[in-house]
């Protein structure tokens, strides 16, 4: 009898040990997810905002990639003969540089914020239009790294 009890008690101690372990991992996995991100385009627009000098604020695009291969694109109507300047804006992590690259209608390459040949990246870019039209932004992280920043868009005549 004392035999049977202690095997009924060992397997509601089993039951229990295995209902605390998977309670355990499921409060585990639910708090190591952190849903909330780190990228704050607001705050990246109040650092970054003064690098425009004397252009005129257009529009501020995010930047914020969680996929090593992923890169954000966006594409604005640009006038000729205005000068344009992109900002580009990160979190000033140092192995994480953005690469920005503006491409005319045709999808040609015309201006880019990294220099290949040095392996230079630039704060901005700075392009007088050349033809009025809709032109593309492309933009991610060198190396196929995550990333969080901002483009920043402004003119001058």
């Amino acid at each position: 009898m004392k035999a049977t009890i202690v095997k009924i008690i060992n397997k509601r101690a089993v039951k229990m040990m295995l209902q605390i372990i998977f309670l355990g991992t499921i409060l585990f996995v639910a708090f190591s997810f952190d849903t909330k991100s780190n990228c704050d385009p607001e705050t990246l627009l109040k650092n970054c905002a003064s690098d425009l000098d004397d252009f005129v604020f257009i529009k501020s695009f995010p930047v914020e990639t969680n996929k090593t291969t992923e890169k954000t694109e966006y594409s604005y109507v640009l006038s000729r003969a205005i000068t344009y300047r992109i900002v580009v804006c990160t979190q000033n992590e140092a192995d994480k540089k953005m690469v920005v690259n503006l491409y005319d209608r045709n999808k040609k390459l015309i201006a880019s914020n990294y220099l290949k040949s040095s392996k230079k990246f630039f704060p901005t870019i700075n392009y007088t239009c050349s033809a009025t039209g809709v032109y593309y932004v492309e933009a991610f992280f060198d190396g196929d790294k995550k990333g969080c920043g901002l483009n920043i868009l402004g003119f001058k005549k």
